[in-house]
């Protein structure tokens, strides 16, 4: 007999934590028989990820200022079955909250989880992901277990006019965050520049979204004149910003490698087995793995990740976060090269790239722990 999940992951926009909603329910997949998974998101992020997966029987979306508002009586509630088998709340902004303004995201996305106690019945067992995670009764659930995406051929069909015989190398320059946490467009020159020393044959596509849609987020942190100084020093690079998200997914498949600096974003390329090369520094390490080669390059930085906490600094290096300064990433260039190379022509396993991901943590000596213990 086929029972019920509703997996409640409302949580801030950004695109990667759709992917690790997604993650979180294809380990409910592959760890039961005859479960039917559906899924809320919050309606600002990109949920259409969801119908890459097939996997995912539904997926509702809750308008979070709407429910801020209203609460319980909010009209996004309506088309959501109120009774299920199992629910597993993803209630990590209940337990992150401090004294923010009523009207903010957080206080909103609190109001939710309050109202979806009430509202959203489990006939069997309710679980929640924090303070420590507590599974439904009567549910397993497996740990990094692989979201690879289907893409529609309507989408795969158009970036074939992007095929090239040599190295496609997929850059994005920046996430949502300002210009402090990314490469400024100096730096940016001086990688692509080497980039194309070594493999002289390559295309280079840029990606990204120049402005919100629907309230999402956008790669805002460079304008239309960095980005055409940067398309102009080079005659090789490819402007693909604002083809649509399935496209740029199509696109990360066509891909030999990604690179950009962390984003949510990147995390779709492991999505579609493109590896990524990481250029870390700031807040976040990378921490959603998806059984995918990676390589993640380490600022000289013994604070970070900063874990929310760069919002909170001074900012020195002309404007930059510690790691991000032009001559600190002059010296990462070498790493950046090699790293290149292993992924792209040495081809190394997840095995390896995970190896070698733990022997530069303990190099590093950043705070970093090796592995958190995510629930993904």
């Amino acid at each position: 007999m086929v029972k019920t999940l509703l997996i409640n992951f409302v949580y801030y926009s950004p695109v990667g934590h759709v992917v690790e909603g997604l993650k979180f329910a294809k380990g409910f997949y592959e760890a039961n028989k005859n479960l039917e998974i559906s899924i809320i998101f919050n309606k600002n992020s990109p949920y259409e990820l969801a119908k890459l997966c097939p996997w995912i029987k539904n997926v509702y979306t809750i308008d979070r200022r709407e429910v801020g508002i209203k609460g319980i009586k909010s009209k996004t509630y309506l088309k959501i079955p109120k009774k299920w088998d199992y629910i597993m709340d993803n209630n990590l902004i209940v337990h992150q909250v401090g004294d923010v303004r009523e009207d903010s995201p957080e206080r909103d996305m609190v109001t939710h989880f309050k109202v979806s106690k009430d509202l959203f019945k489990a006939k069997i067992s309710r679980g929640e992901l924090y303070p420590k995670i507590n599974i439904p009764k009567g549910l397993k659930k497996k740990i990094d277990e692989k979201v690879l995406f289907e893409i529609p051929k309507t989408n795969l069909n158009f970036v074939k006019k992007y095929s090239h015989d040599g190295k496609k190398i997929g850059i994005m320059l920046g996430g949502s965050s300002g210009l402090a946490l990314y490469p400024s467009v100096k730096s940016w020159i001086k990688i692509i520049k080497n980039i194309n020393r070594k493999y002289p044959n390559c295309k280079i596509y840029l990606t990204g979204v120049k402005k919100s849609f629907k309230g999402r987020t956008a790669t805002q942190a460079y304008g239309e004149k960095d980005i055409n100084l940067i398309k102009g020093k080079f005659s090789n690079i490819v402007d693909c910003y604002n083809i649509g998200l399935f496209n740029q997914i199509a696109l990360l498949k066509l891909m030999d490698v990604f690179i950009s600096p962390h984003t949510g974003f990147a995390f779709l390329a492991s999505c579609v087995d493109t590896p990524w090369l990481e250029i870390g520094a700031g807040d976040w390490s990378m921490y959603l793995m998806n059984k995918c080669p990676f390589y993640a390059v380490f600022p000289d930085d013994k604070k970070y990740p900063h874990m929310g906490g760069v919002n909170n600094m001074k900012f020195s290096n002309k404007g930059k976060i510690p790691g991000m300064s032009d001559t600190e990433l002059d010296k990462k260039i070498p790493e950046i090269l090699s790293a290149l190379k292993l992924l792209v022509e040495d081809k190394i396993s997840y095995g390896k790239s995970v190896e070698i991901y733990k022997k530069n943590v303990l190099k590093e000596k950043t705070s970093l722990k090796l592995f958190p213990k995510l629930p993904y």
